[in-house]
């Protein structure tokens, strides 16, 4: 052995020590670990960088979707015996993007909403970038670039870079040269990346994988349990997309309403060309486009899912196709085609409903009132790729269910967020407080503190953006074209939850009128003239009629155009189309329910809004008209002629001022524009409201005898004057956003007719506003509760999950908790900041030779309202306590409303440059309040109860008062206000009475 005599030396101490003569430092024999030639040794060959796929791909087979041999986007093989599946990245994928399309497919209440309910993280535009042994899922940056000049590139290029979402081991290198990942790890184990709390639990031990691979796409589902056990599946459709698809963006316009892609183009400088937006819509040709009127070269193509129960499913076709006439104004015939897919024949069965490549309209039973039409567009242009409408049974169930738990919801529609974010401060004032059940309350507080606690340690810990986004993504400036749905309506549509209402109320009606017994179907109102829906009522010695189609019970004559309205406001979104609250205004009750416009033309001017159910309780040469939208809109043809024309989009703008052609959408709801509203109707609301308050009474009226049916339950009772009670509080809601009003119009300067961008409401309309608030909340009369109706308010008892609602309830319905919750409703409708600073604002915008409602008018018309009883002399009369001068629910009203003063009496309560006028204004209006009930105090013939009450209330507007003067004096305790009794104006004191 040639070995050397340090070697040596240390094989020697080796064999002493007991050792082979290999591990005692001799030179291994030749092609063992460590000898020449071997692995790692000096001058061997490098070990393999990936294991070999043919070892790796043992027990998978390939994945073979097509027929024509063309090569499959993804290569992808699966293992059948555990469902484990490889995929080979695509040749040049460095350079290609992806669309990943996240849908939650089956084992949730949502199943078939795009990316779930909780996250639309699913959806994701990105590329592969290789690192070493790792490839990772890259977005690019898309919400800032620039067109200017180089160096202005290069520096965005610095400044705004793409985002790593995730990261996945290469397994090895696949049979074309390209890297093979594990999808399990991917798609399995990573679930919760792109679904959130919807994977949350996820045991991808348990996964079970299928696959199918085509040229353009490849789709991939996930089976597998989640927290609870429950199985669920995940699918994602990984789409090729082009940078350029000779598509051409259009530039979006705010007088139109469209979902938008938007980036910041830091290559201009003036602030109105450097936000680039962009409308989303289809890509649409003419197949010819020399014809005037052309088939479209690639039509919009929805499928029918075999789950639309088939007794629905021609009306979700009219609903589709309703749109091809505005198509067709513009020169494409049958833009829009419709097909059924039909497990019966197998027709389309072979289309995947999560599959990118296609278009459907889904049907869940889930019990929920719920619609929404999500679509994916390009991130880089708007072009619109995919769209899917998803429909629940919820809405049409509840016809026969009577709501009662919307009451918080229908009262603060329209609320802003200055008001919301106050009233979060203000609980005692809070809607959504006062009309929770007694029993949630407290649990509705304790929760907002903590919540707002989670905010605050967030803030200090830096996390906020953790919390708002819980996927760990932050959504910056940089970054926001990463959301691929239509912009933050993609999962919030609310067109269902009005359906839901409408369903409710007609149901009663149809019920009171006796239109749904078995015996008896008279004409129903609107399928004839019917004038007023007593007379419909059928008398004893009246024929029996033929009973019309129904559906589930319910007439066909209704449910048809209810539901074919419903998915044509869907299909609406998918087509790019925003909501539109102001269509509603278009015409007047009185043309909506005239021969003018019944069955000839719609009653608004877009199915893009939430437009309650046309029941017309008005009599004279009033006729019943149609109780729903019957077909789109002229603002809808507009909208479709702007975005999809072939000629020039200016051109098309030149109508903004039209009146048909009325446009509001979402955040104008929370603007000054009382004719932005969700769920409002006609060309002056008010009418609306009148009528629909005839409705309440009549219905009320009638729930005892014709409401609940002999056999039935008296719980039906409770569940109708919940009902009425939700009608009444939407009408109070609504008529409030006319308090402090403004018409907003987006007319621009130049346009013809063109209208000022900000008109007062007239000070009448506005008066007559607060005037029916007063009237239908401050009376006790408004209510409509008899002794016999409230004794037979009853609740049904089941200790099953079908019962839990109701458990708790007590039998005895809560007269006053519920009436004073309703009535605090109506003093913060009309007396929240946001309102009172719009009226003081209004006053300053108005000339002063013109009519204005002011400060002193809202604070006058109030307190005159709530105190009437004390607006003459108390001395006369005897009053008792079952007799007494102030009834129980008035006393709850004025104490409310003195709370409420004092609350805005005090520093701090409310801030701008309102709260000091309005401050002293309500100093004013206590001292008046005070100078009424003095003498009630000490006069003979009042009631023990009105005695204790004005009593109680002079000592708190006495102390009250000091303060004021205490704190004026002072100048502040300290730069602390001071609170009568310990109390701060944020205080919970819900549904104590007699506080």
């Amino acid at each position: 052995m040639n070995i050397g005599i340090k070697s040596l030396c240390l094989v020697v101490a080796g064999m002493a020590a007991g050792l082979p003569l290999s591990l005692a430092g001799a030179q291994p024999a030749p092609g063992a670990p460590g000898a020449p030639g071997a692995p790692g040794a000096p001058g061997a060959p490098e070990p393999p960088e990936f294991p070999n796929f043919a070892d790796v791909s043992k027990g998978f087979e390939k994945v073979v979707s097509t027929t024509d041999g063309q090569p499959p986007l993804y290569t992808v093989w699966v293992r059948e015996k555990d469902g484990q599946m490889l995929a080979e990245l695509p040749r040049s994928y460095q350079g290609q993007r992806h669309l990943l399309a996240g849908t939650l497919a089956a084992g949730d209440t949502w199943a078939g909403l795009h990316g779930g309910i909780f996250t639309t993280d699913a959806d994701r535009y990105f590329y592969w970038k290789r690192f070493d042994k790792r490839v990772a899922m890259v977005t690019p940056n898309l919400g800032t670039r620039s067109t200017g000049d180089q160096q202005s590139k290069d520096s965005v290029g610095r400044q705004f870079t793409d985002r790593v979402l995730l990261d996945v081991p290469i397994v090895c290198m696949g049979p074309s040269g390209q890297p093979v990942i594990d999808l399990d790890e991917l798609f399995a184990s990573g679930a919760g990346n792109f679904f959130g709390p919807d994977a949350a639990g996820a045991n991808p031990r348990l996964a079970t994988c299928k696959a199918k691979t085509f040229p353009n796409n490849t789709e991939i589902s996930v089976e597998m349990p989640t927290r609870g056990g429950v199985i669920k599946t995940f699918h994602y459709s990984i789409r090729l997309i082009p940078d350029s698809t000779g598509y051409q963006p259009r530039q979006a316009d705010e007088r139109i309403g469209y979902f938008t892609t938007v980036y910041r183009d830091l290559g201009k400088f003036k602030d109105d060309e450097k936000w680039v937006r962009y409308i989303n819509r289809w890509k649409l040709e003419k197949a010819d486009p020399s014809l005037k009127l052309s088939p479209a070269k690639e039509p919009i193509i929805f499928y029918i899912e075999d789950t639309v129960p088939v007794r629905y499913r021609r009306f979700v076709r009219e609903g589709i196709l309703a749109w091809n006439k505005a198509f067709e104004k513009i020169g494409i015939k049958d833009a829009i085609e419709v097909y059924y897919q039909d497990k019966a024949t197998n027709a389309h069965m072979d289309k995947d409903p999560e599959d990118a490549r296609y278009n459907f309209i889904r049907w869940l039973s889930n019990d929920q009132g719920t619609a929404v039409g999500p679509s994916r567009a390009h991130p880089l242009t708007g072009q619109i790729l995919d769209a899917d409408i998803v429909l629940t049974d919820g809405w049409i169930r509840y016809f026969w269910y009577q709501v009662s738990d919307y009451l918080p919801e229908i009262v603060t529609q329209g609320f802003t967020p200055e008001t919301l974010s106050w009233l979060e401060k203000n609980p005692n004032w809070d809607p959504r407080v006062r009309l929770a059940r007694p029993e949630d309350r407290d649990r509705i507080i304790a929760q907002r503190a903590a919540r707002n606690m989670a905010r605050l340690g967030a803030q200090v810990a830096g996390e906020t953006d953790r919390l708002a986004n819980p996927s760990g993504i932050p959504a910056d400036d940089s970054h926001n074209s990463h959301d691929m749905g239509p912009g933050p309506e993609s999962h919030a549509c609310l067109a269902a939850y009005g359906k839901s209402l409408d369903m409710a109320v007609m149901g009663m009606n149809l019920e009171i009128l006796g239109l749904l017994d078995d015996d008896s179907q008279p004409t129903p109102p609107g399928a004839g003239d019917a004038k007023d829906p007593k007379k419909d009522e059928p008398k004893k010695d009246e024929p029996k009629k033929d009973k019309p189609e129904t559906i589930d019970g319910i007439p066909e004559w209704f449910i048809g155009p209810m539901l074919r309205d419903l998915v044509t406001h869907e299909v609406g979104h998918t087509l790019g189309l925003r909501h539109n609250f102001k269509s509603s205004s278009i015409y007047t009750l009185a043309q909506i329910n005239s021969d003018e416009v019944k069955g000839k033309k719609p009653f608004a001017g877009s199915v893009m809004d939430y437009i309650p159910v046309n029941i017309n309780m008005e009599q004279g040469p009033q006729i019943q008209g149609d109780f729903a939208m019957m077909d789109i809109g002229p603002y809808d043809m507009w909208a479709i002629e702007y975005g999809y024309t072939f000629g020039d989009p200016k051109d098309t703008l030149k109508r903004v001022a039209e009146p048909e052609l009325a446009y509001g959408t979402d955040e104008d709801t929370i603007g000054p524009d009382p004719l932005v509203r969700r769920y409002d109707f006609s060309a002056n609301p008010l009418d609306f409201a009148l009528s629909r308050m005839k409705l309440v009474k009549y219905h009320r009226e009638r729930i005892l005898d014709k409401f609940v049916k002999d056999g039935q339950s008296w719980a039906r009772a409770r569940r109708g004057y919940n009902l009425t009670l939700n009608e009444q509080a939407q009408m109070l809601g609504m008529m409030g956003s006319w308090v402090g009003s403004a018409q907003v119009h987006r007319d621009r300067k130049g346009d013809p007719n063109g209208r000022i961008p900000v008109e007062v409401v007239p000070a009448a309309q506005q008066r007559a506003a607060m005037d029916f608030i007063i009237k239908n909340a401050f009376s006790d009369d408004a209510f409509g509760l008899t002794p016999d109706l409230l004794s037979h308010m009853t609740v049904d008892k089941w200790a099953d999950e079908g019962g839990m609602r109701d458990l708790g309830e007590d039998p005895t319905w809560a007269v006053h908790d519920r009436i004073m919750g309703i009535q605090a409703s109506a003093l913060t409708i009309l007396m929240n900041p946001t309102t009172l600073k719009r009226v003081f604002d209004n006053e300053f915008r108005a000339p002063a030779d013109q009519d204005a409602i002011t400060l002193p008018e809202v604070f006058d018309s109030v307190t005159g309202a709530v105190w009437s009883e004390f607006n003459g002399s108390v001395g006369s009369g005897t009053f008792t306590p079952r007799k007494p001068l102030v009834s129980s629910l008035r006393r709850n009203l004025q104490r409310e409303y003195v709370e409420r003063l004092i609350d805005l009496s005090l520093p701090g309560t409310t801030s701008g440059a309102a709260s000091k006028p309005v401050s002293n204004l309500a100093v004013a209006k206590l001292q008046e309040i005070r100078g009424k009930i003095t003498p009630a105090v000490t006069a003979a013939g009042i009631d023990a109860y009105t005695k204790a009450h004005v009593s109680e209330l002079k000592t708190r507007i006495d102390k009250a008062l000091d303060a004021q003067y205490i704190y004026n004096q002072a100048g502040g305790f300290g730069g602390l206000p001071y609170f009568p009794f310990g109390q701060t104006p944020t205080t919970p004191t819900t549904g104590d009475t007699n506080r």
